[in-house]
């Protein structure tokens, strides 16, 4: 008898352990009922799809072009495949599982406006008809039936249509990627009027030059910040001749953006994409 409770005890134990391994393994990836048309408009580039990743980025842009945007911020990273469309606006996070399941670290996606379209969509809609009637020969008995049905319309609908296109992207070095670099990995090589402490309402930047770009790192950050952001943090980079670069935005988004000093000796910033400024006043 104490040997088979030992046995059993076993047994238990066994069963624990494998379940605990099955519980860890990661989600097999089920392809949705519908799919969404990053997926269903995917075109391999790679030899091949890779394992799937448990963790993935994604960036979305406006306005500018998807191989401009690779070519700037993401040159280092293996092309797993695209998705180009038209149509109504397709919200990218619907394609975060199909990026992991593909093996993806990035997923880059563009949205560029094309033209507004007026269709006529045919829609049911319920309809209702009341009919009197005397049930006998006494004028008391005067009664009602209502018969319920649908019919079909046309309505107008007006639908905004877009140029999408996705980049799903392998960082198959182990690059380092911009939004997790520190200062740690950067020198100061030269002396540049630029350098120094500068700071505006949500961000203190420690600035210099190493080697041919300006790279700025995070001393102290509001309190709304904090989350995303720690001392030492990049939060922007770019060309000493060329004044364009990056600027990592709250979320850690990288941006391309042209850089400047204006006419009131601020630090001015603006993104590419939109036209949207910032700027740093020295300390």
């Amino acid at each position: 008898m104490k040997k088979q409770i030992i046995n059993g005890i076993k047994l238990l134990a066994a069963i624990i352990i494998i379940s605990s391994f099955i519980g860890c393994a990661p989600a097999v990836y089920t392809p949705p009922k519908f799919l969404s048309d990053y997926e269903k408009f995917y075109s391999q580039q790679a030899p091949s799809k890779y394992p799937q990743t448990e963790r993935i980025k994604l960036f979305e842009y406006r306005n500018i072009s998807i191989d401009d945007i690779q070519k700037i911020l993401f040159d280092d990273y293996l092309v797993i495949g695209k998705s180009v469309f038209n149509g109504s606006y397709v919200n990218p996070r619907n394609a975060i599982s199909y990026a992991k399941s593909i093996g993806a670290d990035v997923l880059v996606t563009t949205a560029q406006f094309k033209e507004k379209i007026t269709k006529l969509v045919p829609t049911t809609v319920p309809t209702s008809s009341t009919t009197g009637f005397f049930a006998g020969s006494s004028l008391s008995s005067y009664t009602t039936a209502t018969t319920y049905g649908t019919r079909t319309i046309t309505k107008q609908v007006t639908v905004d249509r877009y140029d999408q296109h996705g980049i799903f992207l392998k960082n198959i070095n182990n690059i380092n990627p911009l939004w997790e670099r520190t200062e740690v990995q950067y020198k100061k090589t030269k002396t540049n009027q630029i350098e120094g402490i500068w700071k505006n309402e949500n961000y203190k930047l420690n600035i210099f030059q190493s080697g041919e770009q300006i790279v700025a790192f995070v001393i102290d950050t509001s309190k709304a910040r904090q989350g995303s952001w720690r001392k030492d943090d990049l939060k922007f980079i770019f060309g000493v001749k060329s004044n364009k670069g990056v600027y990592l935005m709250g979320d850690k988004t990288p941006r391309p953006t042209k850089f400047g000093i204006n006419k009131f000796g601020h630090l001015e910033l603006e993104l590419i994409t939109s036209g949207q400024k910032f700027s740093f006043g020295r300390e």
